[in-house]
């Protein structure tokens, strides 16, 4: 087979198409021409320049297009990737491992008889025993998640410990003082085990009930190293709780007002927020008569 002195002649590029089909209805005419014979027959024989002229040809055609294996954009993957980690992180820290003893409390039980439980009394734990049990709870629900459940809270993340506190057990606790920082939340510099943390507490006041935060308090005030009731009756119940709240008068549980670390301080170790709601008297209870 003798090598051709010129080379094969280029495709005539295809103009004045006016659809897909056209294109390829062009370029089937053309390889038909490059493949057949006038008479429509393949050639016995074919030159070299015949076989260049069919694969260029093929050569111009562009793949056909694949719908659906389109890679996908690199932001839509950062996004979705950010939303799966800030769900993972929000299921990690909100919902106390779906632990049986935090969202199945039997205290929020409808009773028997099918009343509202908004009519049941809250309850007033006294014991230690029970405060420890109710604020176990309540501190892993909601307390745990910054202070950690070894109350030794985050100091690179600005939280202070509780462990060892003298908030809680040293020479700053008393139960006023307890009180109002989780009724109204702590904001601005506080020393806590010799360190400065200045940063803001949430307050609790406008979520959790009296008893609730009686039992916190009292379950911080004698887990890990502490044991301020130790040997003797809870100094935190509901009533001191209720004492305070109504002592602080028109002051917002809703974090508007927090207490700060001085205004705390002014208040004396000894002071007591007891005698603050009276118990009211009944109307139909009579008075005997002062005593000559």
């Amino acid at each position: 087979m003798s090598t051709p002195t010129n080379p094969a002649p280029e495709p005539d590029p295809v103009v004045g198409v006016d659809s897909v089909l056209d294109i390829h209805r062009q370029l089937m005419a053309e390889l038909n021409d490059a493949s057949m014979t006038a008479d429509g027959m393949p050639p016995e024989d074919e030159e070299p320049d015949t076989i260049q002229r069919l694969l260029a040809v093929i050569a111009r055609e562009n793949a056909e297009p694949r719908d659906g294996f389109e890679p996908v954009p690199f932001w839509v993957a950062c996004v979705f990737g950010t939303l799966l980690a800030w769900g993972g992180y929000y299921l990690g820290t909100n919902t106390a491992d779906f632990r049986k003893d935090v969202f199945d409390r039997s205290d929020l039980r409808m009773p028997e008889g099918g009343s509202a439980a908004a009519n049941v009394p809250d309850p007033d734990p006294q014991t230690l025993e029970e405060l420890m049990k109710i604020g176990g709870q309540k501190f892993q629900a909601v307390c745990a998640s910054c202070h950690q459940p070894n109350g030794q809270g985050k100091p690179a993340e600005n939280i202070p410990p509780l462990d060892g506190s003298e908030w809680l057990v040293g020479d700053q606790a008393s139960a006023a003082r307890q009180c109002r920082i989780v009724l109204y939340g702590l904001s601005g510099p506080v020393t806590v085990k010799g360190r400065t943390f200045n940063g803001v507490m949430p307050n609790q006041g406008n979520i959790m009930k009296d008893y609730e935060i009686a039992a916190v308090l009292t379950y911080a005030r004698n887990s890990w190293s502490n044991a301020a009731d130790k040997g003797k009756p809870p100094a935190i119940t509901a009533a001191t709780v209720r004492a305070a709240r109504a002592k602080e008068g028109t002051r917002k549980t809703n974090g508007t007002q927090p207490v700060s670390a001085p205004e705390l301080q002014k208040l004396p170790l000894d002071y007591s927020d007891s005698g603050a709601t009276p118990t009211p008297e009944k109307k139909d209870e009579k008075k005997d008569p002062p005593k000559p």
